[in-house]
């Protein structure tokens, strides 16, 4: 079993890499500086932004089949192919038309990995017999990336002078390493069982489990709406902030630094989710929530520190309440279709981020 413990850990700790890799990105982090910079409105950003969730309502359960059936290992890859081609769509495509097309890659990256690196490491866990380490693997992570988008979002004033081309090529050389460190990840054993098995069976096992589990489970469905609603008022609160601290009078200078202050809020919420684990989720989420919304009504002062104050406030709460539901829901489902029934969750999220991103186009 040790020895089995030991590959878990490799694994786990190269899916922290991967996790840093794919957010230290400056391109990702200020997106929505460069292309308001390039001359994009807010609404035609947040459009972009819907249509990001349109695709990923279309292809997010598709992904999850796709790292549950045919690998998860090979889904991490896909993922980082399409984020390769997302930027060089971004570089060579000079108009609205190639920012949609962009995003919808982009969409698509982030489907094949959303829930696959948790199934990969749940299920890792779970081959050591360690699967009450996976409470603080959802933490670190979380830790990790709010860490490494936060340094990236700290280098605004930075990829606005260096231009999107230069912020984009940088990403590819990013996603590249990225790529080879997922050559090395190890796939789960549940995955590879299935090989016995037809790919038209697998498909129709994997569809009949995570529906029945669906249909039999209200309390899961109730978990993965009210993590989805917090989730989705903090994303968009923190993207309209890129731009209304400019608005704002927030200079080039001090956007990174106060858009790092909001992630470091991110950091606080994912360090006290190990604390609090004794109190009920329903609790959190209504705690959240309030807080999610009092820090959305910051962004209305017009002052930037009290801005900053709810950004910060916003990813605190959206962290919390995000690892109890991951811990949650991970210890719920079933384990041969763990990365389709998370696939689930991001759908819900999809879902409301395209009813609430044109709202908070007109709204910020």
């Amino acid at each position: 079993m040790s020895d089995f413990y030991g590959a878990a850990k490799k694994q786990l700790n190269k899916l922290h890499i991967i996790n840093f890799l794919g957010n230290i990105s400056i391109a990702g982090a200020v997106w929505v500086a460069l292309l308001a910079s390039r001359g994009f409105s807010m609404q035609e950003i947040m459009f972009a932004e819907t249509v990001f969730h349109i695709v990923s309502l279309i292809s997010e359960i598709p992904s999850g089949f796709f790292a549950d059936v045919l690998g998860r290992k090979k889904s991490l890859i896909v993922s980082c192919l399409c984020s390769i081609t997302s930027c060089l769509v971004m570089i060579l495509v000079n108009y609205y038309g190639g920012v949609l097309l962009s995003v919808g890659i982009s969409a698509l990256s982030y489907n094949f990995a959303s829930g696959t690196d948790a199934a990969l490491a749940f299920d890792s866990l779970k081959e050591a017999g360690r699967t009450a380490d996976y409470d603080h693997f959802s933490s670190l992570q979380s830790i990790v990336y709010r860490v490494s988008y936060g340094m990236a979002s700290l280098s605004a004033g930075l990829a606005l002078w260096m231009g999107y081309i230069n912020a984009e090529l940088l990403a590819i050389g990013l996603n590249l390493i990225q790529l080879g460190c997922m050559m090395t990840l190890r796939e789960n054993v549940v995955v590879i069982r299935k090989k016995k098995s037809s790919l038209k069976e697998r498909i129709r096992a994997c569809y009949q489990e995570s529906l029945g589990f669906l249909k039999e489970n209200p309390k899961a469905r109730r978990l993965i709406f009210r993590n989805a609603l917090v989730g989705a008022v903090d994303v968009l609160l923190l993207f309209a902030l890129q731009d209304k601290l400019q608005q704002a009078g927030a200079s080039r200078v001090v956007l990174g630094p106060m858009l790092f202050a909001m992630y470091l809020g991110g950091v606080l919420g994912s360090m006290l989710a190990e604390k609090v684990k004794s109190v009920k989720l329903i609790r959190i989420f209504w705690g959240c929530l309030l807080m999610v919304l009092a820090g959305a009504a910051c962004a209305f002062t017009g002052n930037p520190w009290f801005m900053t104050l709810g950004g910060c406030l916003s990813a605190f709460s959206d962290d919390l309440l995000q690892i109890r539901s991951d811990v949650a829901l991970n210890n719920m489902i079933p384990e041969s279709s763990r990365a389709t029934l998370i696939s689930v969750s991001s759908f819900c999220f999809s879902v409301v981020m395209i009813v609430l991103s044109p709202i908070a186009g007109l709204v910020f």
